[in-house]
C-alpha cells in the first residue's frame, strides 16, 4: 500500500496553490516540487536525502515510508504559509505531480 501528500504554499491573494507531491512506498520515498524556487527545490533535497521513517508508537522500531507521510502531514503545515493533505496515490510520483500540482482539480 502508497501512501501520497500534496503540499500548498499560501499565495499573495490568500489562496493555496500545489507546489509538492510526496509519494510513499514499501521500500522509498519520492518526490516532487515545482521548478524555479532555488529554496523550495533545496527543500526538497535535503528532505528526500535525510528523511527516516518515523519511529512506531512505542519507540521500539522505525515504521515504514507509508508513516512517513503521516508524519509529514502534521509537521509541514503551518495553517499561515503552508498546507499539507493525504491525496490518493498513483504509480507514480510524476502521475501524482501532474495529477496534483500541474492540473489539479478545481
Amino acid at each position: 500500500m502508497s501512501r501520497a501528500m500534496v503540499c500548498f504554499e499560501r499565495q499573495p491573494d490568500a489562496s493555496w496553490k500545489p507546489v509538492a507531491v510526496f509519494l510513499a512506498t514499501a521500500d522509498r520515498l519520492e518526490g516532487q516540487t515545482l521548478p524555479g524556487d532555488p529554496d523550495r527545490e533545496a527543500w526538497l533535497q535535503h528532505l528526500l536525502l535525510h528523511a527516516v521513517p518515523p519511529r512506531t508508537p512505542d519507540g521500539s522500531a522505525r515504521g515504514t515510508w507509508e508513516d512517513w507521510i503521516g508524519w509529514a502531514l502534521d509537521r509541514f503545515a503551518n495553517g499561515h504559509t503552508t498546507w499539507t493533505a493525504e491525496t490518493v496515490p498513483t504509480e507514480t510520483v510524476e502521475g501524482l505531480y501532474q495529477r496534483e500540482v500541474v492540473e489539479p482539480a478545481p
